[in-house]
């Protein structure tokens, strides 16, 4: 049977092609590489079993994924071969069916992909028997769970791919139409996972690899769920499948009508020529005489000829791939994709809210390091790969390779056209892309756009990375010598680029292309970070010279193409001139990695992230007997600091006063002692001997000749000197800037004692260095913990600042004097009130507002261009003193100040009589947030509730820790908002509040007087307090707040719990409603409430009837996964709405009322004044439901 025969040609052929091996030891290794770096870091903190189904699952699809654009070439090579080595004059005469020919070739490139998939199963099977994993971390093996990921996973999706990539690669005649498909489908995959990611089901249904929905369950399974649940075919995964092979078998008939067995020259309709009619041509005798001999013609190939040469073929190369179907008009698209997804990225949005367009931001999102590619930025490195192997095999694919190697023209301006060309491609690029950003700024508005900024990043810094990983994708195409070879051997090299960090590699000099981020912002500038970005280019740029110079010399320009015979091609190539760019690039390269290597591991101290894990662990492994030894505590410091912005450099010099507030004498002081610094000078106000000093570690111990009795006190003075030395690995530090710096007390004062937030939490971790195992936050039962949290001392400050004379210096505390010495300013600082021990010291050119409430004193230092939210923030501040005075007790100090610092990110840090803000949150723009919400004044009354919650308050290190600071905030927040603006703006808060609860998770979790994650300190806890303020009346909560803070607000252990705020709660609700905190806050519980049915009947002149059925179910999930269900006997609200007014969604409210509902389904009637519209239950949304979609419902007449 010919469909066999050429099955078997095809599939034997290419079995015994090496790149097919290539490919599957590559797909292998990534599997291993995934689950032994990636996966057991999570396993070993426990979040799933190493072999569980969930990890064999996507394990599987992001190999697969991975796989797509270099596994094209087997698809690519099976469709378009006979076409491209010119063997289809022959092949398409044989007396062969399109069925057969097509069929058998795409039979044998899926039965090579499927057997090439095999590597992922075993790949895994490696990393978890043969790899020294430990065996705790490992479930039993289960065959299901390789099974089902092979057929119901990787079999559909090579299916898919192989089919989509074969009918590529046959319609365009073409095997780089395959491996365009194969890209096209894992951008698709990417775009998918990461940008509509929790958009809906429908992404699940179109997403053709189910990358997104298999990788989804990572976070919406339970913990049960992910180590037990087998991926089955059902529901939407089922569909997908059904849909997309479906799809794929629709093209491959599509491919098999529209195949001819045709020359690609006749295939197209032929234009009808008039015949010419032959001219006649009187021919002259040629002489042969000595008179008419030929002239000797000799060439001329100086440098103006190879300058010529140069620019003809630089030209030609540009055009080829501007003139191809992914040259320009696709470099376009993504340029227009870029600027249309602008305004909602990041950068320019955040939490909805947008961005006054800074050009600095507009380009902090249009750029990106080629180390940390963004989404954009990927396809371009792959087309960038794809159109280097098209630039360097044009000639052969041709059939033009003889004649131009043959030509005058040096190997030398061969490579250097290719360059160029490509080069051309990418600035054409990056012009779109400046083009796209300026028109993202000007259509947003706001913000004037910065021509000049735009050159200097785009086509200063942006196109060096660029022009960097060309010329590396050109040398990759010319040493590989095969084409998808190369591209695999590129791709590799880019992998590892992209993921260097994650296999251990992570000096800078060791990766290609590889530096310290550049850093713009409209206040720093660039800070410190363009010295050390100069001199890692330089070095780059040193090795791409030698790799130019190394291309040149393999350049193929003869049959001789075995990798021998080209080095012995290259040494006859090497001459004098090429000699001496190598010398040149070798000397740079060794010069500037001189330097480099210096300034990061001699004038600085290199280290890794296993270093940093390290030095934790064996910070704890030797001084963690200490942790409960008594130590006086701190209760004054004092200090003289001395800022030099411009030559980065701090000195300081301390004063610590000590008590011993403990029932022992003390003999031995402890100091943790911060790595950055230099701290000398340490005395005491009474004699001490130093019996310890571990540099290393950072850890000092004196013994005092006299032990410090209980209620004694003594001083400790100390010197800390900072001076920046050259640059690290990561960059230039930015703690002292020319403008902006910023640092904290506990990154370079002394600390008093062991430091328990030096240790190590994460599970895993403490695993791999053999600590003992415990939770990463202490139990909430432990009496123990509640001694410890971070910077609880309660201490009195007084600082004096100094700094250039054009800035100003910020510290804790109000100003009580400021003055100018020796051409320098200085800021007398002292506090009115003990605040906690965490605070920081700025400088930079602020400039001031002031405003007052009361007898406190509203400060924002701000950069000087930065006014758009001042005013708002400070009416903020106002709302917040107002509210928090009178529901909580008095702000304790007579100021409150906020400080910016350079920075993207709207992030906001509170600390006593402070509030530190990145500059980002100052040109948040709440005016054009379409939600018509004011998170400004939300997030500024959040951070002001610290001041009462963590600064008042110090919470012990323990589960259920944020409850108490950033629940209570948030919850805090609501009634600012709700005070300030009304109950509708409190509705659009609280509406954006549960947005988050979109976003797919998991149900299983502790209760939330155990929370350690996130969501629940930021979301669940602020709506379990708010739903009880509804229930019981929002002063019964706030009164119980009260007597909170005012029992526990000394920050003397033992530390407050979850359990005290619990206790007072308690106390504040009535016994009827006992159950409902018992419910929020004991118990992890979850509502499921729906409107079935809602009919209205009038009864009387202006009266309606509304009846309503109900469903209601309770049910309380643990944190492994395991639901019990508990019957309904819960405080529900009923509400009926009017008919809206035009524009708004919702309409008047005419009934609202809490129901007792002790039923599943259950029947409620109610009387209105108006014909309604809607009803619903539990509008208001109070009680935790995931699914609020489906509370109301219409009502319709009953008839």
């Amino acid at each position: 049977m010919k469909f066999l025969k050429v099955f078997r040609f095809e599939f034997i052929y290419q079995l015994r092609n090496i790149a097919t091996w290539l490919y599957f030891v590559v797909v292998l290794c990534f599997a291993f590489l995934v689950v032994t770096e990636n996966y057991s870091y999570d396993a070993r903190a426990g979040y799933f079993l190493l072999n569980a189904p969930i990890v064999i699952a996507t394990v599987s699809v992001l190999c697969i994924v991975h796989w797509l654009p270099v596994g094209a070439s087997v698809a690519g090579d099976a469709a378009a071969r006979d076409i491209q080595t010119r063997m289809h004059a022959l092949t398409y005469t044989v007396p062969v069916s399109k069925a057969e020919y097509l069929g058998g070739r795409f039979l044998a490139a899926l039965t090579l992909n499927v057997l090439t998939m095999l590597a992922i199963p075993l790949g895994i099977l490696f990393a978890m028997y043969l790899s020294g994993i430990e065996t705790e971390i490992l479930g039993p093996f289960r065959l299901a769970s390789y099974l089902t990921a092979f057929f119901y996973i990787i079999v559909p999706n090579v299916f898919i791919a192989t089919a989509i990539q074969c009918s590529l690669g046959v319609l365009t005649r073409r095997a780089m139409g395959a491996y365009l498909g194969g890209v096209a489908l894992f951008v698709t995959a990417y775009l998918f996972g990461m940008v509509f990611q929790n958009k809906g089901e429908w992404v699940d249904l179109i997403d053709p690899m189910s990358f997104n929905p298999i990788m989804r369950h990572l976070n919406d399974w339970s913990p049960i769920e992910r180590n037990t649940r087998l991926f089955v075919l059902e529901g939407s995964f089922l569909i997908n499948r059904l849909l997309w092979i479906g799809v794929s078998i629709g093209m491959l008939m599509f491919t098999y009508f529209r195949f001819r067995f045709v020359l690609p020259e006749t295939s197209g309709k032929r234009k009808s020529v008039k015949p010419l009619k032959p001219e006649v041509v009187t021919r002259e005798k040629l002489n042969w005489g000595t008179a008419y001999a030929l002239p000797q013609v000799r060439g001329i190939y100086g440098f103006a000829t190879h300058g010529y040469q140069l620019r003809l073929l630089t030209w030609k190369a540009f055009l080829q791939i501007t003139k191809s179907g992914v040259g320009l008009p696709l470099l376009a698209a993504l340029a227009l994709m870029m600027g249309l997804a602008a305004p909602g990225n990041g950068n320019l949005k955040t939490r909805g809210v947008p961005f006054i367009p800074r050009t600095d931001q507009v380009l902090h999102y249009l750029t990106s390091p080629l180390t940390e590619p963004k989404f954009f930025w990927i396809i371009i490195a792959l087309l960038t790969i794809y159109y280097a192997g098209e630039l360097v095999w044009r000639e052969r694919e041709t059939g033009l390779s003889e004649i131009a190697n043959a030509s005058p023209v040096l190997e030398w301006t061969f490579f250097l056209s290719n360059f160029l060309g490509l080069s051309l491609i990418l600035v054409t690029w990056l012009v779109f892309v400046m083009i796209a950003g300026i028109v993202v700024q000007v259509g947003i508005g706001g913000a004037s756009v910065e021509i000049g900024l735009y050159w200097q990043v785009l086509f200063g810094f942006q196109l060096v990375d660029c022009l960097l990983f060309a010329l590396l994708a050109l040398f990759a195409h010319v040493v590989v010598n095969q084409k998808f070879v190369g591209h695999l051997f590129a791709m590799l090299v880019y992998g590892f680029i992209v993921f260097a960090a994650n296999l251990g590699i992570e000096h800078k000099l060791l990766i290609f292309g590889a530096s310290p981020s550049w850093v713009y912002t409209d206040m720093g500038g660039f800070g410190n970070s363009l010295a050390p970005w100069l001199w890692f280019k330089l070095y780059w740029v040193s090795w791409a010279s030698l790799l130019a110079v190394l291309a040149r010399l393999l350049w193929v320009r003869s049959r001789e193409v075995s990798f021998a015979s080209r080095l012995h091609l290259a040494r006859r190539r090497f001459k004098s001139s090429t000699m001496l760019i190598a010398t040149i690039s070798v000397g740079s390269i060794l010069l500037s990695g001189g330097f480099i290597f210096y300034n990061t591991n001699v004038l600085n101290d290199y280290t890794t992230a296993s270093d940093t894990m390290e030095k934790r662990a064996m910070y704890e492994q030797h001084y963690a007997k200490y942790k409960n030894r008594p130590q006086p505590r701190l209760t004054k410091t004092n200090l003289n600091v001395e800022i030099y912005p411009k030559q980065r450099e701090t000195e300081i010099r301390g004063m610590y006063y000590l008590l011993n507030n403990s029932t022992a004498s003390i003999d031995s002081i402890y100091l943790s002692i911060a790595e950055t610094v230099q701290t000398t000078d340490i005395a005491f106000d009474r004699p001490a001997k130093q019996v310890l000093a571990d540099e290393n570690l950072g850890y000092q111990i004196y013994t005092l000749t006299e032990p410090l009795q209980p209620g004694d006190s003594l001083q400790l003075s100390f010197e800390v000197r900072y001076k920046a030395r050259g640059f690290t690995n990561s960059g230039a530090e930015n703690f002292v800037m020319a403008n902006g710096t910023n640092f904290r007390n506990y990154e370079w004062l002394p600390a008093i004692g062991y430091q328990s937030y030096r240790e190590l939490n994460d599970i895993g971790q403490r695993k791999q260095y053999k600590l003992s195992s415990r939770p990463e936050t202490p139990s909430l039962y432990n009496i123990d913990a509640r001694k410890d949290a971070p910077f609880r001392e309660q201490i009195s400050f007084e600082a004096v600042v100094g700094t250039d004379s054009s800035q100003t210096a910020v510290a804790p505390g109000l100003l009580r004097r400021t003055w100018t010495k020796g051409g320098r300013r200085y800021f007398h600082y002292a506090t009115d009130a003990p605040i906690r021990n965490e605070y920081n010291f700025f400088s930079a050119n602020y400039a001031v507002y002031e405003k007052r409430w009361n007898d406190e004193a509203i400060q924002i230092y701000y950069d000087p261009g930065q006014t758009e939210n001042i005013e708002r923030m400070a009416l903020s501040v106002q709302a917040s003193l107002a509210y928090y005075t009178q529901q909580f007790g008095p702000y304790p100090h007579r100021l409150i100040r906020f400080v910016s610092y350079p920075g993207y990110s709207i992030s906001n840090h509170s600390t006593p009589a402070t509030i530190t803000a990145e500059e980002g949150f100052f040109l948040l723009n709440p005016k054009d947030d379409p939600r018509g919400l004011d998170l400004v004044t939300a997030v500024i009354a959040h951070e002001m509730a610290h001041q009462w919650w963590g600064g008042q308050l110090t919470p012990a290190r323990v589960e259920g820790a944020g409850l108490l600071s950033e629940s209570l905030a948030w919850y805090s927040a609501l009634g600012v908002v709700e005070d300030k603006y009304g109950a509708v703006h409190l509705r659009r808060l609280l509406n954006f509040l549960r947005e988050e609860n979109e976003n797919p998770r998991t149900r299983a979790a502790l209760p939330l007087l155990q929370a350690n994650d996130w969501y629940q300190y930021y979301r669940k806890g602020p709506f379990a307090l708010y739903a009880l303020s509804q229930y019981i009346g929002r002063d019964r909560v706030n009164g119980a707040l009260k007597k909170l803070l005012s029992k526990h607000s000394a920050g003397i252990p033992p530390l407050p719990t979850s359990l005290n705020l619990y206790q007072e709660l308690k106390a504040a609700t009535p016994d009827s409603l006992q159950y409902m905190l018992h419910d929020l806050f004991e118990k992890n519980t979850f509502w499921k409430l729906e409107a079935k049915e809602a009919k209205v009947k009038k009864i009387k002149t202006g009266l309606w009837q509304v009846t309503i059925n109900v469903q209601a179910n309770k049910h309380v999930i643990d944190s492994i996964g395991k639901e019990t269900k508990l019957p309904m006997k819960d405080w529900v609200e009923i509400g009926v709405f009017a008919q809206p007014e035009e524009g708004k969604e919702t309409g008047r409210l005419l009934y609202l009322q809490k129901h007792y509902i002790n039923s599943s389904e259950q029947t409620i009637i109610v009387t209105v004044s108006q014909k309604p519209a809607r009803a619903a239950i539990d509008p208001n949304y109070l009680l935790i439901d995931w699914e609020i979609n489906d509370n109301s419902i219409e009502v319709k007449p009953d008839n």
